[in-house]
């Protein structure tokens, strides 16, 4: 039997599961906030809160995400109405914020398609006929800065108010609904804590956004990652090779909701977060899934690769070159 007709089984949804996940979430969001505020002119000890406030932040994207893909509660007009409610934490509209992704998951893996993926990617051999200015732009693109300190906020802060494919998607109403949700959400944090909790708070979203970003980078930029053309490329495999399984502990599955086994969600994105580590689990018990597992040092080391090269088949750094 495939892994992905055993991981049907898994696609269950239980209302208890998530509405559990979501209160203790967002308990742990407004207690750490608060306590963050409270304890703003002790930097030493506000620090820490507020980067595990932004911690928090990632959690309820990554319930919000199950939302996206109407795998995290019954009915779906429920489970919509959640996503919507948690896009001013997640800075994340929540229509196009799926659309969005299932275009990610629809082409994962396709080289002609990677204006669905978060991060750019080019080839050797497109960084070869670029132009100098072309070339310098990347290479400034790809540093550990812009990614990781840099772009995060940017794109949360910035693009997301208006993000790509709005218009082709028809779905305007959703962004101006979702930045008025932003704006009531500030708000309302300014009158119960003044300008010194909005400062507290940006400074949580840019921990949250910055942690949130390194995510998505190793689960697609590792060495061994698999890119292909279609008709050639063939979406299963793509799906189980062009992600990697982040064995980052059981302390960071909890806190992200286990969006670590991106491989498995992949290739079957309707298994909800709660219910996504006993399937890898059951898969790999079963032999059916050989996953590519990165440490957090190893994830760390995947910073250094840059370009796809298509003789090879992995990724390079510029040294390469």
């Amino acid at each position: 039997m495939s892994a992905l007709k055993v991981s049907l089984v898994y696609r269950k949804v239980s209302a208890r599961a998530a509405i559990f996940q979501l209160l203790v979430t967002l308990v742990c969001y407004v207690s750490l906030l608060w306590s963050a505020v409270a304890l703003a002119d002790q930097i030493w000890l506000c620090l820490p809160l507020m980067a595990a406030c932004g911690l928090a932040a990632v959690r309820l994207y990554m319930l919000q995400h199950d939302c996206m893909h109407r795998c995290f509660i019954r009915p779906r007009w429920l489970n919509d109405t959640i996503g919507i409610l948690l896009s001013p934490f997640t800075l994340t509209p929540f229509y196009m914020g799926r659309y969005n992704h299932n275009q990610h998951h629809s082409h994962v893996g396709d080289l002609d398609r990677r204006d669905t993926f978060e991060i750019n990617v080019m080839t050797v051999q497109e960084f070869r006929d670029a132009s100098p200015r072309q070339r310098v732009l990347y290479r400034l693109y790809r540093s550990p800065l812009t990614l990781l300190v840099v772009g995060p906020f940017l794109v949360y802060g910035i693009v997301h108010r208006f993000p790509k494919n709005t218009i082709k998607a028809g779905l305007l109403w959703d962004v101006f609904l979702h930045n008025l949700l932003v704006v009531g959400y500030l708000t309302v944090v300014y009158l119960v804590f003044g300008g010194q909790g909005l400062a507290v708070l940006f400074g949580a979203i840019y921990c949250g956004v910055s942690m949130g970003a390194f995510i998505p980078y190793v689960e697609h930029n590792f060495e061994t990652i698999h890119w292909g053309r279609r008709p050639e490329l063939d979406p299963q495999t793509a799906a189980l090779r062009a992600s990697a399984v982040l064995d980052f502990g059981n302390v960071f599955h909890w806190v992200t909701a286990n969006i670590g086994f991106h491989d498995l969600h992949h290739l079957n994105p309707n298994i909800p977060s709660y219910n996504l580590k006993r399937a890898y689990a059951a898969l790999e018990r079963d032999g059916l899934l050989q996953s590519h597992k990165i440490t957090f040092r190893q994830g760390l080391g995947c910073l250094k690769w840059k370009l796809w090269d298509e003789e090879q088949q992995k990724m390079v750094g510029f040294a390469a070159l």
